[in-house]
């Protein structure tokens, strides 16, 4: 079963990259079923590395917790560190964390090339076939599914193109396995935001009166 033995930092608010160490922590990212920090699920924001290597992003939990992995192959595993959340008071001066990833920022000399290589994980866990493996022409496609396509950041995304283009020899059953995953990630998405809302309901609120106290002495200036 999965051990975390190790955890960098040690501490920090809602968002802090975490790297998480241990042993049997997946044979691939597909083996990763749930990854808690403090008590809240962050599989959604989970990296998998190597099997000795995850990176997440923390959720919402205070205090001192443990690091527990689940793994399909493996079951609930057991921690050895601890990690403690703790949220910061943000007043109208104070910058608040951003959850964006800026390990490979894009600069100002970017291109159309760079971006094209920029790879996005396939949103049902499997390999995406490679350029080698016979696919149907995308004239075929466009009579298919005309006006669309498998982009998936793209407003006419069709998902039976985007099956067709990347997994047009993958078979049903890894197809299922695909769809179950695909179901775990939206849920877990969904539970992460109310608890991350839920979480900081009292910051929010801080927000909203130091802004009304702001509009109304400006009012009065």
């Amino acid at each position: 079963s999965p051990v975390v033995t190790g955890v960098s930092p040690k501490e920090g608010p809602p968002g802090t990259r975490v790297t998480i160490r241990g042993e049997n922590l997946g044979n691939k990212p597909q083996d990763l079923v749930g990854v808690e920090i403090c008590g809240c699920e962050c599989l959604l924001s989970t990296e998998w590395k190597s099997s000795n290597k995850l990176v997440a992003r923390s959720g919402p939990g205070k205090g001192r917790g443990e690091i527990i992995v689940t793994t399909l192959s493996g079951g609930r595993g057991t921690c050895t560190v601890e990690f403690r959340g703790y949220h910061e008071k943000i007043g109208p001066l104070k910058e608040s964390a951003v959850w964006v990833d800026e390990t490979t920022p894009l600069t100002a000399g970017w291109t159309s090339s760079s971006v094209s290589s920029f790879h996005i994980e396939d949103p049902l866990g499997l390999s995406v076939e490679s350029n080698d493996t016979k696919k149907l022409p995308e004239d075929d496609l466009q009579e298919l599914f005309p006006g669309c396509n498998g982009d998936l950041s793209s407003e006419q995304f069709s998902p039976g193109w985007f099956l067709l283009q990347n997994h047009l020899n993958t078979s049903f059953d890894d197809l299922r396995v695909g769809l179950a995953y695909l179901k775990r990630k939206v849920d877990s998405h969904k539970e992460g935001q109310l608890s991350f809302l839920k979480g900081n309901v009292g910051s929010v609120m801080e927000q909203l009166e130091t802004l009304e106290a702001l509009q109304i002495a400006f009012q009065k200036d």
